[in-house]
C-alpha cells in the first residue's frame, strides 16, 4: 500500500499523477525524462538522472525537484521489495521444504530454517536448526551459521540459550551473529571486514539500525548486496563434494528497508531546505511524505510526531497504522468506519480499503469499500485492491477474475505498461491458488529477474517448484543448475 502524495493527489500503486510532473518537470534534462521512467517503473534509472541535478553545492530549486523525485523512487523500490519479501519466503519454503530427503544434509535443514525464522515460525526453526545439528557433515562454515540461528531461534521461543563460548570463523556467520544480536554501528570495530555475501547484506542491516544512518554509507552498502543478488550464497557439500547453490531469505526485507530508509533521509534533507523555497514547499507535503517512511520501517513514535494535526485522509490512514502498532486497534477501526462513511471519491475509498486490507482489520468492510471504488472508477490499482480483499475473505475464484481485469494480455509482463507489484500480487495469488498456472508465475519471475536482479533468486525457486510437478525433486541437478 502506498499512500505517498503531494498536495494529495496520490503516487499511489504506480501513478504518477499530472500535479507531480508539473512539480516536478525541469527542462534541459536530454533524452529521458525521469518523471516518465518513474511512470514506466524504471526507478534507478530515474535515481540516476536526479542525481546529476542534485550535485554537491548548494540547492536550487532544480536540484530540490531532483531530490523530491528521488524520495518517490526510493519509496516505490522499498514498497516493491517489501512486497517481494512475502513472495519470497512463500515461494522458499515450499522449495526448501520439498528438497528435503532422506538424503538431506544440514544445509538444507539451515536454510529451510532461517527461511521459517524470517517467516517467524520460530517452534519449526527451531526444529530445523536442530535437525542440521545433528545431521553433521555440511562443513564448518555452515554448521556455524546453524549455530547462530538456533541460539537466536531459542531465545525467540523462550528458552535459556547460553552465549557460545567458541568465536565464529566464517565471515558470513560472524556477521550474521552481530545482526542476530541487535548489533549497531557503534558495535563495529575498523578490523571487521565483509568478506562473503552474507556478511554484507548484515552489514547494510545493522548500518539501517542506526538512529540516524548516514546517507552515503547505507548508499555504498546498498550497492555492494544488490551486485551480490544476481548470484546466489554457495556452500560446498563435504560428503559429496558438490557445490550447493542457496539464497539468503532476509535479502528482500533489508532491501526494502534500505530504500525506505533512503526515502526518509532524503525527505530529511529536503526539510531542511525547504526553508529557502517556500512556494514548492507547499507543493511537497514533506511530512507526510516522513511519516509514511516511518510506518513503513515500524518507527511508530516518529510517524505519530510528523502526523502531527494532520487531517486529510492519507494522514489518517497512516494515523490508523500508528494506532495499531500502538494496541489502539478498537481506535483505528473507529477512525477507518468513520473515514469510510464520509469519503466520496473512489480514490479515497480504494486507500481506505487498502489499509483495512493491510492491518488485517474489519475485512469485510474493506471490501465493501473496494467494490464500491471499483463499481465507480477501474484501472489496475482499483482491481488490484479488491482482488486482495477478496482473496483475503476466501473468494478465491472472483478475486483471480478481479486481478486479470487489471492484467492487459497484450502487456504481459512488461513493467514499462504494468506495475511490477501488481505482477506480483497477481502470481502470488496464483501460486496460493492454481499449481496447473505455474508456469505463468516462472514467466513473470524471469521477466522481474530482468529488471530487478534482486528477485533471480525467486525465479530459480520457482523453476524448481514448477519442475517438482512433474517429477520428483531432484536436488542436485536443480541446484548445480543454479536454482
Amino acid at each position: 500500500m502506498t499512500f505517498l502524495r503531494i498536495k494529495s493527489i496520490p503516487f499511489h500503486k504506480g501513478i504518477v499523477p499530472i500535479f507531480l510532473v508539473a512539480v516536478l518537470n525541469i527542462s534541459g534534462w536530454g533524452k529521458e525524462d525521469p518523471v516518465e521512467l518513474i511512470r514506466r517503473h524504471r526507478y534507478e534509472e530515474a535515481i540516476s538522472i536526479w542525481d546529476g541535478d542534485i550535485g554537491t553545492g548548494k540547492l536550487d530549486e532544480k536540484s530540490l525537484r531532483a531530490l523530491k523525485g528521488k524520495s518517490l523512487a526510493y519509496y516505490r523500490l522499498g514498497s516493491l521489495f517489501d512486497v517481494l519479501q512475502g513472495f519470497s519466503n512463500s515461494i522458499m519454503a515450499e522449495y526448501y521444504a520439498g528438497l528435503i530427503t532422506d538424503n538431506s544434509t544440514a544445509i538444507h535443514y539451515t536454510y529451510l530454517g532461517q527461511i521459517q525464522y524470517q517467516a517467524r515460525k520460530f517452534p519449526a526453526a527451531k526444529a530445523s536448526f536442530e535437525k542440521a545439528k545433528k545431521l553433521g557433515g555440511a562443513g564448518p562454515a555452515m554448521l556455524e551459521m546453524a549455530d547462530v540461528f538456533l541460539g537466536a531461534t531459542r531465545k525467540q521461543v523462550g528458552e535459556s540459550a547460553p552465549e557460545s563460548q567458541k568465536a565464529m570463523r566464517d565471515n558470513g556467520a560472524q556477521w550474521e551473529e552481530l545482526e542476530l544480536k541487535g548489533a549497531t554501528p557503534a558495535d563495529l570495530t575498523p578490523g571487521m571486514t565483509t568478506a562473503s555475501q552474507r556478511g554484507r547484506r548484515c552489514k547494510l542491516r545493522i548500518l539501517l539500525m542506526s538512529n540516524s544512518p548516514n546517507l552515503s554509507d547505507v548508499e555504498l552498502s546498498l550497492a555492494a548486496v544488490l551486485s551480490d543478488a544476481q548470484q546466489p550464497e554457495t556452500y560446498l557439500d563435504q560428503g559429496k563434494n558438490t557445490q550447493i547453490n542457496f539464497y539468503d531469505p532476509f535479502l528482500m526485507e533489508t532491501l526494502s528497508a534500505a530504500y525506505f530508509t533512503l526515502s526518509k533521509l532524503t525527505n530529511l534533507r529536503i526539510k531542511t531546505e525547504e526553508k529557502n523555497f517556500p512556494d514548492l514547499a507547499s507543493k511537497f507535503n514533506t511530512d507526510l511524505a516522513l511519516a509514511e517512511c516511518c510506518a513503513r520501517l515500524g518507527q511508530w513514535k516518529e510517524a505519530s510526531v510528523f502526523l502531527g494535526q494532520n487531517t486529510d485522509v492519507e494522514a489518517q490512514l497512516v494515523k490508523a497504522e500508528v494506532l495499531v502498532h500502538q494496541n489502539r486497534a478498537t481506535e483505528a477501526k473507529s477512525l477507518l468506519e468513520n473515514l469510510g462513511a464520509a469519503s466520496k471519491s473512489p480514490a479515497d475509498k480504494r486507500d481506505i480499503a487498502d489499509c483495512y486490507y493491510l492491518l488485517g482489520l474489519d475485512l469485510e468492510k474493506g471490501l465493501k469499500l473496494a467494490g464500491q471504488a471499483v463499481r465507480d472508477k477501474n484501472g489496475p490499482n482499483y482491481y488490484r485492491t479488491y482482488a486482495n480483499l477478496l482473496f483475503a475473505n476466501g473468494q478465491s475464484d472472483l478475486a483471480m477474475q478481479q486481478f486479470a481485469k487489471g492484467y492487459k494480455i497484450e502487456y504481459r509482463n512488461r513493467i514499462d505498461q504494468i506495475d511490477p507489484e501488481y505482477m506480483c500480487d497477481y502470481a502470488f495469488a496464483i501460486f496460493k491458488s492454481n499449481k496447473l498456472r505455474y508456469d505463468e508465475i516462472v514467466e513473470t519471475l524471469y521477466h522481474l529477474q530482468k529488471e530487478f536482479p534482486a528477485c533471480r533468486q525467486m525465479h530459480y525457486c520457482m523453476q524448481g517448484i514448477s519442475a517438482g510437478l512433474a517429477r520428483n525433486y531432484e536436488s542436485q541437478r536443480i541446484f548445480r543448475k543454479g536454482g
